[in-house]
């Protein structure tokens, strides 16, 4: 009997701290929704309805040549970039600029919106993920690809 607890309580203390690494990201998230006023919230969601299908239109109109571009593992990222960009046809590159004018109009459509203690939230906010110990560091150096295609840490080499 003893040993069904002891299970039971392992599992459920392994569920619960499975969880809680689950919906960090959507935790601050909704902090930060908490903050704002309906009508920015609408903005925000249409925007990103928005932008969910420029970006499925774009992947339909992308060639067979630059999805194979997109797929080849050999290459970095900045060259797999130079790459596509040069292969753009006029209409994917109107529909790459006028996505990029329109998230700035958003963005500063938005910013008037904010009250100047939403600011003053938002900017702490993002101080705060700025300045943590390791934001967007690797350890043990940059990963490089091995050769079943997984990513796997510079460990000295």
């Amino acid at each position: 009997m003893k040993l069904k607890n002891i299970i039971l309580t392992v599992s459920f203390l392994g569920l619960m701290l499975f969880n809680t690494t689950l919906f960090a990201q959507d935790s601050n998230y909704n902090l930060i929704k908490k903050e704002l006023t309906q009508k920015q919230i609408d903005l925000l969601q249409k925007e990103r309805e928005v932008m969910k299908t420029n970006r499925e239109a774009f992947k339909a109109s992308l060639t067979t040549e630059q999805l194979a571009i997109l797929k080849d593992k050999t290459i970095s990222k900045t060259e797999m970039k130079q790459r596509l960009v040069a292969t753009f046809s006029a209409d994917q590159k109107n529909m790459v600029q006028s996505q990029q004018v329109r998230l700035r109009k958003t963005r500063e459509s938005f910013r008037k919106t904010l009250t100047s203690e939403q600011r003053k939230m938002l900017k702490e906010r993002i101080d705060k993920i700025r300045n943590s110990k390791d934001r967007g560091e690797l350890k043990d150096g940059p990963r490089i690809n091995n050769e079943k295609d997984k990513k796997v840490r510079n460990r000295g080499i």
